[in-house]
């Protein structure tokens, strides 16, 4: 690879709650504003289980909250947009992206939904490395798709000429506890809903005869290197990133006035 090629930091595949991992991507996010934090990919589980809802939904609309707390998962609300997803500790990856939007206006991606799908081209790209074909579209947001089935939804923030956007990939599909904590849409029933995901969705597992982690995650660095044309260099969060991280946890994400602000 090119020593000419631009750098960018990787953090690579973590375990964390839910609070956690939207206060490092927001704390990443605004690092990079401050010019204090460089280009970032990550890669992260959600531990325990976590319902995420967009950032201007009602949670009493979206989230069984009886059902959550007795299973022990967290909810929290994020800061990009986009509707309720239900992040499985198990069955899921999650990754996201901080950069300026015009590293990817330089790379001919000028609307919203270019620089969407340019993204999305670094999980293409990474599948395609790993054996599968994979193909971009849109339900609801930007989405990615195995054999007409969803398998990834994307959302973004976009906020003083940067933009962060983070997005699942199914590894696996349980949609009966999917919907045991998402409410179904008014006059839909949770069954209906269970049907629909298996119908719509599907988890990258189903297309492989084996699955490793390690060598999937290698695949999905070698797609957005190829895609951006960068080179990733393991790093680590800086002390000012964690710092904000830890502030906005206690005075955000984990605060009930945050999370119930559209109630």
């Amino acid at each position: 690879m090119s020593n000419l090629m631009k750098e960018w930091r990787f953090i690579p595949l973590e375990r964390l709650n839910g609070f956690r991992n939207m206060a490092l991507d927001e704390a990443i996010l605004s690092q990079a504003i401050e010019g204090k934090s460089p280009n970032t990919i990550r890669f992260y589980k959600w531990n325990p289980s976590t319902v995420s809802i967009g950032r201007h939904q009602s949670l009493s609309a979206e989230v069984d909250m009886e059902t959550l707390n007795q299973l022990n998962f967290n909810v929290v609300r994020r800061i990009t947009g986009g509707g309720a997803v239900f992040h499985d500790n198990i069955r899921e990856i999650t990754y996201s992206i901080v950069c300026p939007i015009k590293f990817l206006k330089e790379h001919n991606a000028r609307s919203i939904l270019e620089q969407f799908e340019l993204i999305e081209n670094g999980i293409v790209n990474g599948l395609i490395d790993y054996g599968l074909e994979a193909e971009k579209g849109v339900i609801h947001c930007p989405a990615i798709f195995l054999d007409g089935k969803k398998f990834s939804g994307n959302a973004q923030l976009r906020k003083r000429n940067f933009i962060l956007q983070h997005g699942t990939i199914l590894l696996d599909i349980d949609a009966e506890l999917m919907y045991s904590v998402l409410k179904a849409p008014h006059n839909v029933s949770k069954t209906r809903m269970v049907k629909s995901v298996y119908a719509k969705c599907i988890g990258i597992k189903e297309k492989l005869n084996n699955y490793e982690e390690k060598s999937f995650l290698i695949s999905l660095r070698n797609g957005f290197e190829k895609t951006f044309k960068i080179k990733l260099r393991g790093g680590n969060y800086t002390q000012e990133e964690l710092d904000l991280a830890e502030k906005l946890v206690k005075e955000k994400y984990s605060n009930q006035k945050w999370l119930k602000k559209y109630e």
